[in-house]
């Protein structure tokens, strides 16, 4: 699929998310939940942004144990540039970005780093269903989402299953890549094998359980955060969810939803992953956007001014990333 059609596709995507985010949403009440919000119970939700990233940063470092070692202010300054170019350019292009500007300041192998990518996202999704499937087991819900819960606990198991097949049974999947792109043109097959050895290459620092308890240490704590800054919003707006619970479920259901590849900026993903959390505990669709318009700006305000404070402190330009995001056409 060229980029153009790929482009095409993902403003499509959020122009459907959003047509579905505000379809029923009162703009009169709307507006009247912005006016009423406490805004200074969502002031520390800029600064948690932040520390994010640097989480993301320090998780990584340890993820790349396996590829090389590159230096913590190239992680954190590659983390804040990707997290940016998410926010202003098409199809998640930071998640190649990242690895790139890594690959090129610190000399490591390109597909090895790309690889502890996929290798993240794995661990995040695990990370929320599992936190999302505990909270609702534990904590007095309804059925509707106690059933969530459960569903969400077990696809957690399910991903961590798989990962552990590819690792500990790495010839037969070797051997199960090789016919199913025996279909394929090499030019199409070979950048899909070499990236998936990368994958399992990344894959061995998991033999080592101190090494997996802190991958899992580390991504606890970064969706742990990353909940206390849907926590300050439920606060700001006062909303009627258990906020713990309600936090921790409008963590895991927008990420889910930002996962899809969409416009930059995320637009429409955030807002009906927002709506689809919230209408659970019964909150209003108006609210409910509302809330989501706040997120999505305090996201994007903190998010874009570590990327430009990190292009600025590393020498980078924007014409340099954008070349970078050229990249996209040879790993993907």
């Amino acid at each position: 699929m060229s980029r153009s059609v790929r482009i095409g596709v993902s403003v499509a995507v959020s122009a459907l998310f959003l047509g579905f985010a505000v379809r029923g949403v009162d703009w009169h009440e709307a507006a009247t939940a912005l006016a009423k919000a406490h805004y200074l119970y969502a002031l520390p939700m800029f600064p948690l942004t932040v520390w994010t990233l640097y989480i993301r940063a320090q998780r990584w470092r340890v993820l790349l144990r396996g590829v090389g070692t590159p230096a913590m202010r190239t992680l954190v300054a590659a983390t804040n540039i990707g997290f940016m170019a998410n926010m202003v350019m098409p199809l998640r292009i930071g998640e190649v970005i990242r690895p790139v500007v890594v690959s090129r300041k610190e000399r490591e192998p390109l597909s090895g780093i790309l690889a502890t990518v996929v290798l993240e996202r794995i661990f995040d999704m695990f990370t929320i269903v599992l936190l999302f499937g505990m909270s609702a087991s534990l904590v007095s819900v309804s059925e509707q989402v106690r059933q969530w819960g459960y569903g969400l606990f077990v696809l957690a198991l399910v991903i961590g299953g798989g990962v552990a097949m590819v690792r500990w049974q790495e010839a037969l999947t070797f051997r199960l890549l090789r016919l199913a792109l025996r279909p394929f043109p090499q030019r199409l097959a070979e950048p899909v094998d070499q990236f998936l050895r990368g994958f399992v290459r990344a894959l061995e620092i998991l033999d080592s359980p101190r090494t997996f308890l802190q991958l899992l240490g580390w991504s606890l704590y970064l969706w742990i955060v990353i909940a206390a800054i849907h926590f300050c919003g439920i606060v700001a707006f006062a909303l009627p969810v258990p906020r713990l619970l309600g936090s921790i479920v409008v963590t895991a259901i927008v990420a889910i939803a930002v996962s899809v590849p969409s416009a930059p900026g995320y637009v429409g993903a955030i807002q009906v992953g927002c709506t689809l959390a919230l209408a659970i505990f019964g909150v209003p669709k108006s609210d409910a956007f509302a809330f989501s318009i706040v997120l999505h700006i305090t996201q994007f305000i903190a998010i874009v001014a570590a990327g430009l404070y990190s292009l600025v402190k590393e020498g980078i330009t924007l014409r340099q990333i954008e070349a970078m995001s050229e990249s996209d056409s040879a790993v993907t």
